[in-house]
């Protein structure tokens, strides 16, 4: 059992490839954070431009490991990003499956989607599950937004990293690390931890759903007899500071609230399997899983 890598790709093919050329580097060191392979598998967000080669990547040197040096079997004619991070994963790791997704890298409710369904696909709540890890380098904010929310909300994704590079004009063409200077290029981990997601939010956008105009005192009446243990002790003064005042979506007006067409696209996004699945992933039948991701369009890197 290894770590497939989730990570966006764009013009720049070294976003992806430096940071696994830094991992099998300095894979003894990292022996105690993992088992099995450094590198399993890798699975690429791109868009369908980049992925046909229609968008091309910026110039690409393949360097020696912490050196500018471009090595001698460089094709210096590749412009295809996605067919030069295969070409890198090929020389790098051998005869190993790797996978891309093609999806909107601008529009966040489909990236969301599509690498919940991945991580849904490779890490079974009823198996042993993947290690994964998500570099959030390359690709869009949006996609990378994604990738980190997923993180999360699941807490099966404990590690996002990224690579710096000082001078992207100059030196983002590489696709191996290319300086020992770590004011130049660095590897930087974030560690993830995994958090408990708070439901009481989902309850109070859904009984906001039944009124056109409720106080304060009476929503959260009704949520007490319906959830004792989360809203029992609670006090309205609270109440209203710690979730009515900051909760996206929630009107107020003539001393009562009510749900916003925002508030309803978020109780949507809150109350479908997939959000539910990632929250609640051990409790879910190994079926209902598969289910819900057996129409992602993964293909073979």
């Amino acid at each position: 059992m290894g770590i497939v890598h989730f990570a966006g790709l764009g013009r720049s093919p070294g976003a992806v490839t430096s940071g696994l050329c830094y991992l099998k580097a300095n894979e003894d060191k990292l022996r105690d954070e993992f088992k099995g392979k450094i590198v399993e598998s890798v699975v690429i967000f791109t868009s369908p431009e980049i992925a046909e080669g229609r968008e091309m990547a910026y110039d690409v040197v393949d360097n020696e490991y912490m050196r500018r040096a471009m090595r001698k079997s460089w094709k210096k004619n590749m412009r295809n990003s996605l067919k030069i991070v295969k070409m890198f994963l090929d020389e790098e790791f051998g005869e190993q499956k790797h996978f891309y997704i093609k999806v909107n890298v601008n529009d966040f409710s489909e990236c969301f989607k599509v690498i919940a369904k991945a991580l849904l696909k490779f890490h079974s709540p009823h198996e042993v599950g993947k290690h994964i890890w998500a570099n959030i380098t390359g690709g869009t904010n949006v996609l990378n937004l994604a990738l980190t929310q997923v993180a999360y909300l699941s807490g099966f994704i404990p590690v996002l990293y990224y690579t710096f590079v000082a001078d992207p004009s100059k030196d983002g063409k590489y696709l191996r690390p290319f300086s020992q200077k770590e004011d130049e290029f660095d590897f930087r981990r974030i560690w993830v931890p995994k958090t408990k997601f708070d439901e009481r939010s989902i309850y109070i956008y859904e009984e906001l759903k039944n009124y056109d105009r409720i106080k304060d005192c009476e929503l959260l009446s009704r949520l007490k007899n319906k959830y004792p243990e989360l809203f029992g002790g609670m006090e309205v003064s609270t109440f209203r500071r710690d979730f009515l005042n900051v909760m996206p979506g929630i009107g107020y007006e003539e001393n009562c609230n009510y749900l916003t067409p925002n508030g309803k696209d978020i109780l949507r996004v809150l109350s479908s399997q997939l959000v539910k699945a990632l929250i609640r992933l051990e409790e879910y039948p190994k079926a209902e899983i598969e289910r819900l991701f057996s129409d992602l369009e993964l293909q073979e890197l």
